[in-house]
């Protein structure tokens, strides 16, 4: 969604190194910004991924697919005809020329590191620790509760990420509304009951 604040995952992977006292975090690292992609596809609601078009180029009956596609949501023009992709191409059967694709993607900072909704820093960094711990509680170091405890937390505040996000503008809730009112019934269908 345009305008809405992102942050790097790196900020939210140091935060987490850092309460966490993690000595071993470069070994780590990529680790940590894997799960924060598994956070965010988790919290799966509509600003989790960019939202962008690009022009399809199709040259021999195949077209490069952008590096940053994540899920095609669709291509303008090539309605009712199959496609596959492989290798980074999408193949179809059609004449050389030029099409729209919208498309979901991943969001990158100036390092090139993914960034995450600001709005979702908590629930990632809840997931990244939990997800760190696992290990520990795995292998016995840590109790039960303690595990228990941190995957509840990160299961509320992923309710409350995408809870958050989904929620109605106060706009929508007016045009919403306006539109409940007129499903009340009339005067003559009152009588129906």
């Amino acid at each position: 969604m345009k305008g809405q604040l992102r942050i790097s995952v790196k900020q939210v992977v140091s935060s987490v190194i850092r309460n966490l006292g993690i000595q071993d975090a470069a070994m780590r690292f990529h680790d940590f910004v894997e799960w924060a992609f598994e956070a965010e596809k988790k919290i799966g609601s509509y600003i989790t991924f960019d939202k962008k078009i690009s022009k399809l180029a199709f040259k021999d009956k195949r077209a490069l697919l952008p590096e940053d596609l994540i899920n095609i949501i669709q291509i303008k023009g090539l309605d009712g005809i199959n496609t596959y992709s492989s290798n980074g191409y999408l193949n179809a059967d059609i004449a050389d020329t030029e099409l729209d694709l919208e498309y979901e993607a991943i969001s990158v900072d100036d390092e090139g590191y993914p960034t995450i909704a600001a709005s979702h820093e908590d629930a990632v960094s809840h997931y990244l620790m939990y997800k760190y711990k696992a290990k520990d509680y795995y292998n016995g170091k840590i109790p039960r509760y303690i595990y228990k405890d941190m995957k509840n937390e990160w299961g509320r505040l992923c309710g409350q990420a995408r809870g958050n996000d989904n929620m109605p503008t106060k706009q929508q809730w007016n045009s919403i509304s306006k539109y409940w009112n007129t499903l009340t019934p009339t005067k003559n269908q009152r009588n129906l009951f």
